[in-house]
């Protein structure tokens, strides 16, 4: 007679650390009106430096001053995630909860990569075709292009903005020190906030990084909205036809960031010219 298995509780798990909810302002607004069609606001950016007159303000003669015309506007459209599974045991309450529980703990990594590539359709996301490509596209030392994007965001944003990397280059950062702790955050040199992402880590237009190489972005202040967890009531998840629940949570998000967004090609340390 063989001896049944002893039924344990799963391993202690940690929550995924270092990535987009890190760096962001996540909030959980009370009015879910918005994740119908998305999100829009005014940042408050700036150009470095700001111009200057030379010219005495009682000189008739003085170049009048250049200022841009209105206010700009972020606009962010909304992510919908869904996880969950089915169960044929209507004795196990706990599918829903356990779908909820597999949403929770992969909408971090998967907003990485729809914010990074656009594959969920969203307007706003980094590799678009327009962003910004720093350097010439050339390739630059990991050192080098991190603080080309930190004087961009210094310039464009004059606040602390995020930096974007791979999760698979975070090795990489800590080799050449340009990352510390700072409370629930890994932070760049100057301080901006690095997002280590779950990503194909593509760079703008789609390209994918050659080998020895890769494509790093820089925002301004990133913002996340998210939705309640929206499950169905037990009685609304169970066919009785077969008694099989088809237990699934789905939560809707926006994802948006101010004033700047830019990529840089780095060539990662150690590798060959």
């Amino acid at each position: 007679m063989t001896q049944p298995l002893v039924y344990v509780d799963a391993p202690a798990t940690t929550p995924y650390k270092f990535g987009l909810f890190s760096a962001a302002a996540v909030v959980d607004p009370a009015d879910q009106r918005e994740f119908q069609a998305g999100v829009e606001w005014e940042p408050l950016c700036v150009d470095a430096p700001a111009p200057t007159s030379v010219a005495a303000a009682s000189d008739p003669d003085r170049v009048a001053m250049a200022l841009p015309d209105g206010v700009p506007s972020v606009q962010a459209g909304v992510i919908r995630l869904y996880a969950g599974l089915t169960g044929r045991s209507t004795a196990r309450p706990d599918l829903l909860e356990r779908a909820r529980r597999a949403l929770g703990a992969v909408e971090q990594q998967s907003l990485e990569h729809y914010v990074w590539t656009g594959e969920a359709g969203n307007d706003a996301y980094l590799a678009d075709a327009d962003t910004e490509v720093l350097a010439g596209a050339a390739a630059v030392p990991l050192e080098e292009g991190v603080g080309l994007l930190e004087a961009h965001i210094g310039d464009r944003a004059g606040v602390l903005g995020a930096l974007w990397a791979p999760r698979w280059t975070g090795g990489w950062f800590a080799s050449k020190a340009l990352a510390r702790i700072e409370g629930p955050r890994l932070v760049a040199p100057l301080g901006n906030p690095i997002v280590f992402a779950q990503t194909t880590g593509v760079g703008a237009g789609g390209a994918a990084p050659a080998a020895g190489e890769a494509w790093l972005y820089a925002t301004g202040p990133v913002m996340v909205r998210r939705s309640a967890v929206f499950l169905p009531k037990l009685a609304e998840a169970l066919d009785r036809t077969d008694n099989e629940v088809f237990a699934v949570a789905e939560r809707f998000y926006t994802v948006g960031w101010s004033c700047a967004v830019a990529a840089v090609k780095v060539k990662l340390p150690g590798v060959p010219a």
